[in-house]
């Protein structure tokens, strides 16, 4: 490679180097596989999809609990539940309501919420995500009021051409149901 190119590769490595927006970019830990995250950590993170994670805060152990009958049409809901390392109890009496304990010898790691999420600005709908929950490290619950204080920030593109997402792009939305809640565990 002649001297002049060289010279040339190195200019702009050294200023791709130091480039405050190059520089300044780091990545992230993901909430997934980020260990030193807490139970209570990062609540109200927009997770998306339809199932819940593989990990989450790190952890891989996990129970999930359904909610009997689905919040979308009243039907029985088919998805079996799991109390390998959590035992959990359900209010089935108006606002569907959640609690969790660990069982001897695990910890909380995390906790996400299969919620139906709504705002004052997408004009009556609603939609059902996961996010991430709050929790003890030992024990934790939904609000057994159902006021739930706990907000999902939107990203502004959800990666759909469905229209009817676009309502909630963007927003800051409350949960007002829960159709499942998983409890990730780790030993302790």
């Amino acid at each position: 490679m002649p001297l002049s190119a060289r010279v040339l590769t190195l200019a702009i490595v050294a200023a791709f180097s130091a480039s405050p927006a190059v520089a300044a970019t780091k990545h992230k830990p993901s909430p997934e596989t980020d260990k030193s995250l807490g139970p209570g950590d990062g609540a109200g993170r927009y997770l998306g999809g339809q199932s819940s994670t593989s990990q989450f805060h790190g952890c891989n152990r996990y129970d999930e609990q359904w909610f009997p009958t689905s919040l979308l049409d009243g039907r029985q809901t088919t998805t079996p539940s799991t109390h390998r390392f959590v035992t959990f109890r359900v209010d089935t009496a108006g606002f569907p309501t959640f609690s969790w304990t660990a069982k001897a010898g695990y910890k909380i790691c995390g906790v996400e919420a299969f919620a139906a999420l709504a705002g004052p600005d997408t004009k009556g709908g609603q939609l059902l995500s996961w996010v991430s929950y709050t929790s003890g490290r030992l024990r934790g619950s939904t609000d057994p009021k159902g006021k739930e204080t706990i907000r999902v920030h939107m990203p502004k593109r959800l990666g759909s051409d469905d229209q009817d997402l676009s309502d909630f792009e963007g927003r800051t939305l409350g949960m007002y149901g829960f159709q499942a809640i998983t409890v990730y565990v780790k030993k302790g």
